[in-house]
């Protein structure tokens, strides 16, 4: 059986994105013995001639579909990707009679509702490595699908309960058929995972919904044979960590990071990284390890925010590890997510504040906070009117503060522009696509967010365009 696996991802800001999960499903597909072939539509120019192509010249059985994020997650210039899926499908219905089957982490969050918004043939939720190999095997030999929490098909009833699939052990990804190092001079960087789940609880996040409450470890030797692979191989001289959170066990941090040491992996990198695990220790260990950059997932520079957000760590956990990144020339930034429940110009001025404080390398801040199926944020959103039960989620449905409605906006625009540092996507604030695009011609490595603080002023739509 042939399968064609598409990445129907083309988002390119604030960098194009390497398709991890479907390398993951090829290696799958291909150590069963399956012929595959890729088809990543991030840099195509005609996505619907390639498609044809790709269709017309491998003749697929099985249409694998990727989808990555269903919007930009960016208030107040959200974009949705729904019609650019649907354009694919489309392609793929006129050119091919192959089946069609939707995955990826955007599709499982909201599984049973793309199933029919899509009208594919099947979906499948979660990881999707061994839940893919068994529909192939099912369809190759004409025998029945096993029902499954992890899988759903048109015409059938629904399972009872939908979850997503946990893989365990998690293999090593397959990159051999994708354009890795076009990633890396387009993107600036690769990327690597090295485990999967995330054991805590904030209001809006769906890392536990997609991976489950329970953290599962790759091997470090296989996790730095990897990277081996990568910088050998594939040239690769820049990697970004893809883990939820990075330091999280930190034993698990450090023990990858001496085993980096020891093997001398010759890598620069950055991480996301949880605020409250980040002791002297392990920051020094990840520095020696090649580190370069992190970004906190810090939220809120309120406490009070930051106990409504269910965060881990405190505003004392915010200081003293972006102090001892500042200590050790690490460069760092602050994601900020501004406008959330209880919110008010208070609780931003405090987040402020902190930030003119540690003087950081860079601030993120986005403004509002997504509402995705599952979380807690649509009990809260529902309980407030913003939403109603027959919310259609798989569209961008942002929480905004009824404090601040209709001036979040020009709140943090104004306290922005007054500083160099922050980045604010929705508001064009020091990003624009074109300001990529720009800057990565001088095929700068890593995330752009550390150029900022060389600025001499903040530059805004029409002058970063």
């Amino acid at each position: 059986m042939k399968i064609l696996l598409v990445s129907v991802n083309r988002e390119k800001m604030p960098y194009p994105v390497f398709p991890l999960g479907l390398a993951y499903l090829a290696g799958a597909l291909r150590e069963g013995g399956y012929m595959v072939e890729v088809l990543d539509l991030c840099f195509s120019q005609d996505p619907s001639c390639d498609l044809k192509d790709a269709l017309q010249r491998f003749q697929p059985d099985l249409i694998a579909l990727s989808l990555r994020n269903l919007d930009n997650l960016t208030y107040p210039t959200s974009v949705s990707y729904l019609q650019e899926v649907e354009e694919v499908i489309q392609v793929c219905r006129q050119s091919s009679s192959a089946k069609l089957i939707m995955g990826g982490s955007g599709y499982s969050l909201a599984p049973e509702e793309l199933l029919q918004y899509f009208n594919v043939d099947f979906g499948i939720v979660g990881e999707g490595e061994e839940t893919l190999l068994q529909l192939v095997k099912s369809l190759e030999g004409q025998t029945p699908i096993s029902p499954s929490p992890h899988f759903l098909m048109k015409g059938s009833p629904l399972p009872h309960l939908i979850g997503g699939a946990r893989v365990s052990p998690i293999k090593a990804p397959d990159r051999t058929l994708f354009e890795t190092r076009r990633y890396l001079e387009k993107g600036g960087m690769g990327n690597i995972q090295t485990k999967r789940g995330c054991p805590f609880s904030c209001i809006y996040c769906t890392y536990p919904l997609l991976e489950g409450k329970e953290v599962r470890l790759r091997k470090t030797e296989e996790v730095v044979e990897e990277l081996k692979q990568l910088t050998q191989k594939d040239g690769v001289d820049y990697i970004y960590f893809v883990d939820d959170i990075f330091n999280y066990p930190p034993s698990y941090a450090e023990a990858l990071c001496r085993e980096m040491i020891q093997e001398k992996v010759n890598i620069k990198w950055s991480a996301f990284v949880n605020p409250g695990f980040l002791s002297e220790d392990l920051l020094k260990w990840m520095k020696e390890a090649g580190c370069v950059g992190i970004e906190f997932g810090t939220d809120s520079g309120s406490g009070r925010m930051l106990k409504t957000y269910k965060k881990s760590f405190t505003i004392e956990d915010i200081l003293q590890s972006s102090q001892r990144c500042s200590a050790l020339g690490i460069n760092h930034c602050h994601y900020l997510l501004l406008g959330g429940p209880g919110e008010d110009e208070g609780t931003i001025e405090e987040s402020f504040q902190l930030m003119d404080q540690l003087d950081p390398t860079a601030v993120i801040a986005m403004l509002g906070i997504r509402i995705y199926p599952g979380t807690e944020m649509v009990r809260v959103a529902q309980s407030q009117g913003m939403i109603h039960q027959n919310s259609n989620l798989i569209f961008p449905h942002f929480y905004i503060s009824p404090t601040l409605e209709g001036r979040l906006e020009e709140i943090i625009r104004e306290k922005a522009l007054k500083r160099k540092r922050w980045i604010v996507p929705g508001l064009e604030i020091n990003i624009s696509q074109n300001l990529m695009e720009e800057i990565r011609r001088f095929r700068i490595r890593g995330p752009l967010w550390e150029l900022v603080g060389r600025m001499k002023k903040p530059r805004v739509k029409p002058l970063g365009s």
